[in-house]
């Protein structure tokens, strides 16, 4: 008897970890894609680009600069292929609210 009230209780014990490391790996996953920027390029300049809502709304924009470190993915590879019309993914870097540009991480074209 004794050692079935074990068993359960290292079931019991087993059970919480396994749920305690999915909703650890649920929150990383959630808080990895809660600061990305979804949009359109509605803007490019030389140093930086211009992400809208969409290509017709272009009262929600964020102007996004690049950096040595910054990683472009998907169907491009510099900077110059960047286009006007483009759906990106940006995902900046964490930056303290006093810094007045958004810096991108990663920048991927869909």
């Amino acid at each position: 008897m004794s050692r079935n009230l074990n068993r359960s209780a290292l079931r019991i014990g087993v059970t919480k970890v396994k749920f305690k490391v999915v909703l650890l790996i649920g929150a990383m996953l959630f808080l990895t894609a809660c600061g990305n920027i979804e949009g359109v390029i509605i803007g490019k300049t030389d140093s930086s680009f211009t992400v809208g809502a969409s290509a017709d709304n272009a009262e929600v924009h964020n102007e996004i600069y690049l950096t040595d470190l910054t990683t472009l993915s998907g169907t491009i590879t510099s900077f110059e292929e960047l286009e006007v019309g483009d759906d990106v993914i940006v995902v900046p870097f964490d930056m303290p609210e006093s810094f007045s540009y958004l810096l991108a991480s990663e920048v991927t074209v869909e």
